[in-house]
């Protein structure tokens, strides 16, 4: 979730958050610190930067992430994407069924499922398991950015996709991506987009659709 800010600034809030924390503990001996060797001047420091570091942690990899997503002033720059979500594909692979006549392909194939993101500072995961128990997939890298195109916050994310028993038009194992924008809806969030997979693309099966992410507004 850091690259909403970006890295920079990241740093920047982290260093900031250390001189604090060193002014904090040596406001009172901070004459004497300046007076004498730069040398000594090292354990202080490296002290400032461990909790400088153990704050950064706590607030940014633990569940006091979640909770500071929600504040009304927090947001609005890092959504509440943490939790649980009702996923909805509709993928294009009802017309290529019609394609090896197993269809009239007069409409997309709807495929439902859940999806648990767990959210944090420095990290962003995503699993989802169909409805149906036919597949299930885990990300493999996420990144959330301002998009420069709509002034939205997206996901762009990579994914693995696992199919214990596939049908003869499918495979175990398929890679693929997706990009979703993060909307208002009411009082709470919906994310839309676009996903594409390389599933047995030699072949000409690969597939590509819609996705959309929605959840009660209570979650």
């Amino acid at each position: 979730m850091y690259q909403v800010i970006g890295i920079t600034k990241t740093l920047w809030y982290f260093a900031t958050t250390c001189v604090v924390i060193f002014l904090l503990l040596h406001l009172q001996d901070m004459s004497v610190l300046l007076a004498g060797p730069v040398m000594d001047l090292r354990r202080p420091v490296s002290s400032a930067v461990g909790i400088g570091a153990a704050v950064f942690y706590f607030l940014g990899q633990t569940f006091m992430f979640v909770w500071l997503c929600k504040l009304p002033f927090v947001c609005k720059i890092f959504p509440p994407i943490d939790g649980e979500w009702d996923m909805k594909l509709q993928s294009n692979w009802g017309i290529m069924q019609k394609w090896l006549g197993q269809s009239d392909g007069s409409s997309l194939y709807v495929v439902e499922g859940k999806v648990k993101i767990k959210a944090r500072l420095f990290s962003v995961k995503m699993e989802f398991v169909g409805a149906d128990g036919y597949s299930e997939s885990k990300t493999i890298s996420v990144s959330v950015r301002p998009s420069e195109q709509t002034g939205l916050l997206e996901l762009n994310y990579m994914f693995i996709n696992y199919t214990r028993v596939p049908l003869a038009t499918d495979t175990n194992q398929h890679t693929g991506a997706g990009r979703v924008f993060v909307k208002e809806s009411g009082d709470g969030l919906v994310m839309e987009g676009t996903y594409f997979t390389d599933r047995k693309w030699t072949e000409g099966l690969n597939t590509a659709g819609q996705v959309t992410f929605t959840r009660p507004i209570a979650s």
